[in-house]
């Protein structure tokens, strides 16, 4: 069992949760309590220029495909499907659609996949002419 104080937060969780599945559905069906500093805490690092911010969010998740893929692009199109299953297990989890930065997140990764992709068949078309 996980204990009722989350480590190294002000946040709360009114009952004993058995499983992390469990956490993330308590987390968002909002049974839990923060104090004022760590409610502004959170809107700050949740803003469009924050560290958890969409922008920053997604740059890092398509940076790290990048990384590992080597920008080839069959690898590319792998770590694509990953962030797919990954949100997918994300929702499972949550037990509920995602918040909506989650699918504004999401969106903003497939986008960048998306220009990777369309930027390859346009110089692979450029290069066949």
């Amino acid at each position: 069992e996980i204990p009722l104080r989350l480590v190294g937060s002000e946040m709360c969780i009114r009952d004993r949760i058995n499983s992390v599945d469990d956490m993330w559905k308590k987390l968002a069906n909002g049974e839990f309590t923060a104090d004022a500093d760590t409610i502004a805490q959170a809107k700050e690092d949740i803003s469009d220029n924050g560290y958890w911010g969409v922008s920053q969010t997604s740059d890092r998740i398509y940076d790290f495909a990048m990384a590992l893929s080597g920008g080839d692009e069959e690898k590319m199109q792998k770590m694509k499907e990953a962030v797919e299953k990954g949100f997918k297990e994300a929702t499972k989890s949550w037990g509920k659609d995602l918040p909506d930065i989650s699918s504004r997140t999401y969106d903003a990764v497939m986008k960048k996949f998306d220009d990777f992709f369309n930027k390859n068949t346009t110089a692979s078309d450029s290069d066949a002419e």
